[in-house]
């Protein structure tokens, strides 16, 4: 269920005050902050839908971390008035898109934070801090290879969850704490390798509109699917295809 939240609940930096301002000035909507107390899988959302923006926070009652997700997830919704563009998944099934959906917006994500999380840390926020708490757990690793078998989707790799992971460890953990994941998930060889290919592309890319679109269809190639399931700043297809707006904290 949705609630409706009050801004003045949260005393937020004046930077992040801006980049609600700009989100309301360049979209011309007004700036939702709601709870949903049905959300699972993250702390939060940015939705960005036509007559829409708001930042939606997960649980039924105000968390210690909501601060930090607020601004999170503000910034996703700033880089889209700054240009950013969507990301659309293009494929004539539409189960092969729901199969690749969760992976393309974590490669979204990943990519975005790149950009905004530096101005966070600037506010005072550590960003960081939850994917460092988070991969540093060996027992992630392990549920995510106990997860593995059990996800036969035609079409998808079930090890792209833990390349995911591996990725994120490189691209949003300490230089020490992200190669002594790696170290653990060495057995991963292939899923190693990719995010080491994957952090690359993502760290040498320009932090602007072009230089994301050149990341996520560079990282989309590196990965080995074709070129023409992934759109990036095009209108939707009349083939089946999903928005991607960055979002999750």
């Amino acid at each position: 269920m949705l609630n409706e939240l009050s801004w003045d609940t949260y005393v937020l930096p004046a930077e992040a005050l801006l980049w609600r301002a700009d989100v309301e000035r360049a979209s011309g909507l007004t700036v939702h902050l709601m709870r949903d107390d049905e959300m699972s899988g993250a702390e939060g959302e940015a939705w960005s839908e036509p007559g829409l923006r708001a930042v939606v926070l997960a649980g039924a009652a105000p968390a210690p971390g909501d601060t930090m997700t607020i601004v999170h997830e503000l910034g996703h919704l700033k880089l889209e008035t700054q240009g950013w563009p969507h990301c659309y998944l293009c494929h004539e099934d539409a189960r092969w898109i729901d199969w690749h959906y969760g992976l393309i917006s974590d490669l979204v994500s990943l990519i975005e934070h790149q950009s905004f999380f530096p101005a966070m840390l600037r506010m005072g926020l550590d960003p960081y801090a939850a994917s460092e708490a988070d991969l540093a757990d060996a027992d992630v690793l392990d549920e995510l290879r106990n997860l593995a078998p059990s996800l036969p989707l035609p079409g998808l790799k079930p090890d792209w969850a833990i390349t995911m992971q591996l990725l994120r460890a490189l691209l949003e953990c300490g230089p020490q704490t992200a190669e002594a994941i790696l170290r653990d998930a060495a057995q991963l060889g292939p899923e190693v390798r990719m995010a080491r290919e994957l952090s690359s592309i993502i760290r040498t890319a320009p932090q602007t509109p072009q230089g994301f679109t050149t990341a996520m269809r560079d990282c989309w190639r590196a990965m080995g699917f074709a070129e023409d399931t992934l759109c990036v700043g095009e209108e939707e297809a009349e083939t089946p295809s999903l928005n991607i707006l960055a979002a999750g904290a």
